[in-house]
Formats: C-alpha cells, sequence, structure tokens
C-alpha cells in the first residue's frame, strides 16, 4: 500500500523517525527552546522577531507570521527545493537508509522521471547557448550586450547566451528525444515534421526557478525587423509557468548567502533586473512583465518586508503597478513605489542619469497610499463637482483599510483640500461602510465559528489528533467528513503523530485542517475534553430525539408510538447530566 504520493507509509515512518525535525531544521536555522516548543525566525519569509516554531513531540511547525505549516518532509522540500520524493530519498540518505527498490506507484515515477528529463536537457541547452555566446561567430550578439552596458560579469551571473541558428542545438541534444526537447519547450516541429530551436536567432537568457532549476529562456532578438517579435518566452510547460516566476532569484539566493537584503527591488523586464545588477542594486528580481501574484509575495517576503516596485513610467506600467500591490501588502510587506518619467523604465533611467540619480528616485518612493491617491488625482482633473465627487468616493475606497490607524488623518486631510470638502465629511465617508462590515463580519463569525457546537468538535478532534492522555475515539456521529476520516487514520495506528497527517492529506485538507493541527490548548484540559464530549453526545442524542418525536406526531399505529416511546427513553438515557 502507498500513500498518495506513491511512496509507502512504512518507509515514510520509517524515514521520519531516523530525521528529527528539531535537528534537521537546526541544520538549516538557528533554533532557541523555550518549553517545550523551539524557536526561529521563519526561513520561508523574512522577520526580524522569531514566529516559526516547531513541536518536537508533534514533529511538526508552524510559522505564526506566514502561516506554513508542514513536518520534517516539507521542511526539506521547501529548503533544498526537492519535491516530495527527492526530499524522502535525501532524508534516507542522510541516516544511511537504503531506499526500496520500488516506493513509488507507476504514474508518479512516470512523472518524476519526465520531469527530471526535462530539467535535465534545459540544463544542457543552457550550457550549450552560454558557450556559443563566445565563439568568433557570434562576435554581433556578444557586442550587442556589451554596447548596452551588460558586462562579462553579468553575462556568467545571469547565464546569457545566444541561439544563433536553428538547429545546431537540436543536434547538440542527441541524448533526449524528440518529444522531450518539445515538452522541454526547448524546440517545436514546423510543418515537415523537423524539429527547430523555439529562441531560433536569439540571445538567451536563462529562466531559474526558486531552487536553482532552469525552466525555460527568454529571447532577445536583435533584428530590426517589424515582423518579428523583440522577445519571446519559452511556451508554458510541466516546468515553466511565466505568472508564477520570479526572474533573477537564483542570484538573490546566492547574494543573500552573505548579504542580508534589506530592501528588495521589483522590476518588469529581465534587461531592466540585469543593469539594476550592474549599477550597484544586488536585490533587485523581475515578474517576466506579468501581474504580481500571491506566489510572487510570498517569494519576495522570503527576502525582504520592504518592497520597491520600478516598473515603467508609462500609463500602463502604473496600473500594471496598482494592480497587484494590494496582494503584497496582504503579504504584510512593506510596499514603496519608484516613479520614473514618462516613458522611462528602469534600463532607460539608468543608461540616462545613471545609479546616484536613480538612488535619488528611490529615497523619494512613494508608499503605497501616497502613489495610489497621486495617480487617482492624475486621472481627475477636479475641475468641477462631478469630477471632484468622483475623486472623493474613489479616495475614499483607498483610505478604508487605514480605518482605526493614526496615519488616516494625514491623508484624510489632502483629500478634503484636494476634494474641497471638510475634514469631517471625509472622515464620516471612510468609517461608515467599514464600520457597516465590521459589525456584519461579527456576527457571521459568532453565528459561524464561535459556536459551541464547533468548539467542542474542534478540542475533541484536536485532542485525538495531538494523542492527548485523556483522550480515546469516542462512539460519536461526526459530519464533518474529513474529521472522520482523521479519526478513523488515528484510529488505525498504534504511534500517530501529528506529522501524520502531511503524509496521509492532501495540501487541500490540511488547509482545512490547520486550526486542528495547530489548536490552542489552554488549561483544564481533561474537564474541557469532558465537556465537549458531552456536549457532542447531547448534541446527537438531543436531535435524535427531535426526530422521534417528529415520527411519533405523525404516526397514528400505537405498536409504533410505543416502539418510538422506548427509543426516547434509552435516548433520555445516554443524554449526559
Amino acid at each position: 500500500m502507498s500513500n498518495r504520493r506513491g511512496v509507502s507509509p512504512e518507509f515514510i515512518a520509517k524515514v521520519k523517525t531516523a530525521n528529527g525535525i528539531v535537528p534537521t531544521a537546526g541544520r538549516y536555522i538557528q533554533l532557541k527552546q523555550k518549553g517545550r516548543t523551539h524557536w526561529a525566525c521563519c526561513p520561508f519569509h523574512h522577520e526580524k522577531t522569531p514566529s516559526f516554531a516547531i513541536n518536537e513531540q508533534g514533529q511538526f511547525y508552524h510559522c505564526f507570521g506566514c502561516g506554513v505549516s508542514g513536518d520534517v518532509i516539507t521542511l526539506v522540500q521547501q529548503l533544498e527545493g526537492l519535491d516530495f520524493y527527492g526530499a524522502v530519498e535525501f532524508l534516507a540518505r542522510n541516516a544511511s537508509i537504503e531506499m526500496p527498490a520500488e516506493v513509488m506507484d507507476v504514474d508518479y515515477a512516470n512523472i518524476v522521471k519526465k520531469k527530471r528529463r526535462i530539467l535535465a536537457a534545459l540544463e544542457e541547452v543552457c550550457k550549450y547557448y552560454c558557450d556559443n555566446l563566445h565563439k568568433p561567430a557570434n562576435k554581433q550578439y556578444k557586442d550587442y550586450l556589451l554596447n548596452r552596458g551588460i558586462t562579462e560579469k553579468l553575462i556568467k551571473m545571469f547565464n546569457i547566451g545566444v541561439c544563433s541558428d536553428w538547429d545546431s542545438s537540436i543536434r547538440h541534444l542527441k541524448n533526449f528525444s524528440k518529444q522531450e526537447l518539445v515538452d522541454a519547450g526547448i524546440a517545436q516541429v514546423n510543418k515537415s515534421g523537423t524539429l527547430y530551436d523555439t529562441m531560433g536567432v536569439r540571445i538567451t537568457f536563462a529562466v531559474f526557478n526558486v531552487y536553482g532549476d532552469c525552466i525555460g529562456f527568454s529571447g532577445r532578438s536583435i533584428a530590426d525587423k517589424e515582423d518579428v517579435a523583440k522577445y519571446k518566452n519559452t511556451s508554458q510547460t510541466m516546468v515553466f509557468d511565466k505568472s508564477n516566476i520570479v526572474y533573477g532569484i537564483d542570484v538573490l539566493k546566492k547574494n543573500k548567502l552573505s548579504n542580508f537584503v534589506d530592501k528588495l527591488f521589483v522590476v518588469e523586464g529581465n534587461v531592466d533586473a540585469i543593469m539594476m545588477h550592474g549599477a550597484g542594486f544586488g536585490n533587485t528580481v523581475a515578474c517576466m512583465g506579468t501581474a504580481l501574484t500571491q506566489f510572487h509575495a510570498k517569494v519576495f517576503a522570503r527576502f525582504s518586508d520592504k518592497i520597491y516596485i520600478c516598473f515603467d513610467g508609462d500609463d500602463a506600467g502604473q496600473k500594471a503597478t496598482l494592480k497587484g500591490l494590494e496582494i503584497l501588502e496582504n503579504e504584510r510587506l512593506e510596499v514603496r513605489v519608484v516613479s520614473f518619467p514618462d516613458k522611462m523604465d528602469p534600463d532607460d533611467f539608468l543608461r540616462k542619469h545613471g545609479a546616484d540619480e536613480f538612488r535619488e528616485l528611490v529615497d523619494n518612493a512613494l508608499p503605497l497610499t501616497d502613489f495610489k491617491l497621486n495617480y487617482l488625482q492624475k486621472q481627475n482633473s477636479l475641475k468641477d463637482n462631478l469630477d471632484k465627487t468622483k475623486y472623493i468616493n474613489a479616495a475614499v475606497e483607498i483610505l478604508r483599510p487605514l480605518q482605526g490607524t493614526p496615519q488616516l488623518e494625514l491623508y484624510v486631510k489632502r483629500v478634503a483640500e484636494a476634494g474641497g470638502v471638510s475634514f469631517d465629511s471625509v472622515v464620516r465617508a471612510v468609517n461608515k461602510e467599514k464600520t457597516d462590515k465590521v459589525q456584519s463580519s461579527r456576527v457571521e463569525r459568532s453565528e459561524a465559528t464561535i459556536s459551541a457546537y464547533s468548539r467542542a468538535l474542534d478540542f475533541y478532534i484536536a485532542s485525538l489528533l495531538h494523542s492527548k492522555n485523556f483522550a480515546k475515539v469516542e462512539d460519536i456521529k461526526i459530519e464533518n467528513k474529513l474529521y472522520e476520516r482523521l479519526i478513523k487514520k488515528i484510529n488505525e495506528s498504534d504511534s500517530w503523530k501529528v506529522s501524520n497527517v502531511f503524509d496521509e492529506f492532501d495540501d487541500g485538507d490540511i488547509k482545512q485542517l490547520d486550526k486542528i493541527i495547530n489548536f490552542d490548548f489552554k488549561e483544564g484540559l481533561a474537564k474541557e475534553y469532558d465537556d465537549s464530549v458531552k456536549y457532542l453526545v447531547n448534541h446527537e442524542m438531543k436531535n435524535k430525539k427531535e426526530e422521534l418525536l417528529e415520527r411519533y406526531k405523525q404516526t397514528e399505529n400505537t405498536q409504533e408510538k410505543m416502539e418510538i416511546m422506548k427509543q426516547i427513553q434509552e435516548i433520555n438515557k445516554r443524554i449526559k447530566k
């Protein structure tokens, strides 16, 4: 029998037993023990105060800052950049445990094999492109880069190369099948059935994932032709998804080994990122021209909590900036926007004005709220009352997230003056809907999550999950299917640990079980457990009793009435006092 990832539960248990989560984590981060918990600064987002907690008894971790949870396998997956099978293999080798000949089901094994071949092909063609750039026949491509200010050092740092024709790379990759090259996005098939390189006759900028694997390329044509696209990216593959890429993350990770990232600069294009590094702004990454996503936000948070957005200075660039910034703030990042003169990007500005003037732009970067209000005011002439009304209504929406904070007063004064209204009228507008929503959400939360039944059920399941000595599986009907499945798993195991959840359940289920995994146990546990079980039993019995009473009312059969009354009497006996 194998679990959801194709590895047998017995082998996983053996590997995890041999690799305790505390000593394993201690090889990556500095831990400090307080009571039964080991604390550290989270390795998955930037923070100065430790909020990453390891529960040694349960063999799992949870960060109270970014919300991640996992066991020793997921920890190694994320810190070493491995898939699940790779992390199991890594931990097995670490403990001198021999991997079984067959630990994966066929489907999963095929996926792993395919992915590894794709990454191997991409790594090989990346080396080929890079070597190709330095050949005398390709001097024009290298001269183009050098004339742009991209030095030899930057060329090497960012693995820049060239695909100078359409098929030499295909011949070089003779150890890979045609299908593998197509699956990797390296090649496509033309009408005659012949393979050709998708980056043909272009400078190649290698794209790496957060784990340091080459996953694709961005190609730049130096031909001045209207019918030829200037830039071309690898098409979407099983490893290349443009919306889940942070260009330059591999360089940043290398830099972070020796440098503290005080702030992170985010630009749109790969050349912008390269030029920023060349000008001394080494903490720069690019989002490949796509809208900012939650993926970007989580990756940024690993390196710094101060994000400086450096998108193009044209109107389209500013709209793109506005579109994704809330996502960054939702990840508790401090966002500032560097404003460029119209139609200039970071590359243009650095080449024309230099690094010193760029630093002045950085010093004058606007907090997100200021940037939004500035942009809003540019879009409204404020010549008449209609324009002012539009401006005030939009500004109020921008200010609502600041309700109850000291900085609200600073912005209200500005909006009131621009809109020609009183300070108090803006404050009332900001507070009204926010207050209504808060009151409404409080009612919803109190009804949905603070009920006695929910608390009792959560406490009962959490006590079982955390193997509390007073907890045992009770004869209670559980209507929550996920909880029911969890109880079954716990009941089947003689040595259950919280970390088993991460092996037996998929990511969606784990998210739903988060409050149980990280349940906050208070004092008087045994008594609260008894009270919770009593409540759950009584809740079930009362529901059954109501159903029987309803049947009693509807039936006219005397014998059936008597039978129902007997059942009600039995239920009354089970109701706990």
